[in-house]
């Protein structure tokens, strides 16, 4: 159990370290998608503190997210709004969002590209998209390269929106095509997936 906390903690920490740190203004452009027919019609829920996932639709000021499973609408013309990584021209369907609501401003991190980051002990941050998810293993697309990490009983997952929330490794939670962050150990062993 231990083992499996410092891990989530871990991760927690690559997720803020991968994602950048630098504070920097940008003006909100517009940008006009066509917005998909279905998810104007499905349950979208409200923004929570932090929020994360794919974009699914982006039309105006207005995005919508799926996160762990649930669609996450958040509107840029409503609240004040702060580029961390990225700028609203970056927003589009499949590109991976962090919002991060803070002291009445949302920080937002626009993620394009893949990332796989080694740590000291030999184990790995992933962020990429899910190709495959099977009992006992994972296949991530990092920038068109696949990689395939080792499933076990000992893996666990986590919703971006709700870190504290560890539940066991279930393929059946994980969508093909989504953004996920997978820690590995120097075995590339599954420890953690958030998706």
């Amino acid at each position: 159990m231990k083992r499996v906390l410092v891990s989530v903690l871990v991760l927690f920490f690559a997720i803020t370290l991968v994602t950048g740190c630098s504070d920097v203004k940008k003006d909100i452009g517009k940008t006009e998608n066509n917005v998909n027919e279905a998810v104007k019609n499905e349950k979208v829920n409200p923004q929570k503190e932090l929020t994360a996932g794919t974009v699914v639709s982006y039309n105006n000021s207005e995005i919508i997210l799926e996160s762990s499973g649930e669609k996450v609408k958040y509107d840029f013309a409503a609240e004040k709004t702060v580029f961390v990584e990225g700028i609203p021209k970056d927003i589009k369907e499949g590109v991976f969002v962090k919002i991060i609501r803070k002291n009445g401003e949302n920080y937002i991190y626009v993620i394009t590209q893949g990332r796989k980051e080694a740590f000291e002990d030999g184990s790995a941050s992933i962020l990429g998209i899910l190709k495959e998810a099977e009992d006992n293993y994972v296949l991530i697309d990092i920038n068109g390269k696949e990689e395939k990490y080792t499933v076990s009983d000992k893996s666990v997952m986590q919703n971006f929106s709700d870190p504290g929330k560890v539940m066991r490794y279930n393929k059946d939670e994980l969508k093909k095509g989504s953004w996920v962050m997978v820690l590995v150990d120097k075995n590339n062993e599954v420890m953690n997936v958030v998706y």
